[in-house]
């Protein structure tokens, strides 16, 4: 089965985006978003309602940011949308449920197979809570558009906004609210299970 051009697409804004990156927590993550591997295959696309308010996020981008979040925007119909958690988990809100969704292109699942890197964008809307969690693997996000308060350990209140950086280190306790405006993010996984569940405090 040949590569789809359009993820292709996709593939080369996401390695580019890391790899062009010059904040010094993104270097951690750079080996393995090089040699993430070679297979892919076709998934099966899934959509979600954020997928078009990708569209509105645009208009809180910066010109670092502008380009990942317009290749996304161009695809939004075509990707795989998934969310983590269920209602009847009960551990987030109904509105994060209704207004929250992340597509992978690098991962375990694909369409770029990967046992070492996970990567794609995460949306989140306007005024919502994202508990505190953790997991194993450690995270970059990397703010595409809007704006979160992060908690982070026992610190509070630390407000991210477009092209602002935040590390997570394995197992770190981390959540965020989001502010009156949607908030994008690019994510990078690595280490531990890339799929793993997180784990609410």
């Amino acid at each position: 089965m040949s590569v789809d051009l359009e993820d292709l697409e996709l593939l080369d804004a996401v390695r580019n985006f890391a790899l062009e990156h010059e904040d010094p927590a993104v270097e951690k993550f750079k080996a393995s978003i090089r040699d993430w591997g070679d297979q892919w295959i076709d998934v099966n696309r899934m959509q979600l309602p954020v997928a078009d308010s990708l569209v509105d996020a645009l208009a809180r981008a910066i010109p670092q940011t502008r380009g990942l979040l317009e290749t996304f925007v161009r695809h939004r119909g075509r990707l795989r949308w998934e969310q983590s958690y269920r209602k009847e988990d009960g551990v987030v809100s109904d509105a994060m449920l209704a207004a929250y969704g992340f597509v992978e292109i690098l991962g375990k699942q694909g369409p770029f197979v990967s046992a070492t890197i996970r990567a794609g964008i995460g949306f989140y809307g306007p005024a919502i809570e994202y508990p505190k969690h953790r997991h194993h693997p450690e995270e970059i996000y990397i703010v595409l558009a809007g704006a979160a308060d992060f908690m982070i350990g026992e610190k509070q209140g630390i407000r991210k906004s477009a092209g602002d950086v935040v590390f997570m280190p394995s197992n770190r306790p981390h959540g965020f609210r989001t502010a009156d405006e949607a908030f994008v993010v690019y994510y990078l996984w690595q280490g531990g299970d890339l799929r793993e569940i997180s784990s609410f405090d």
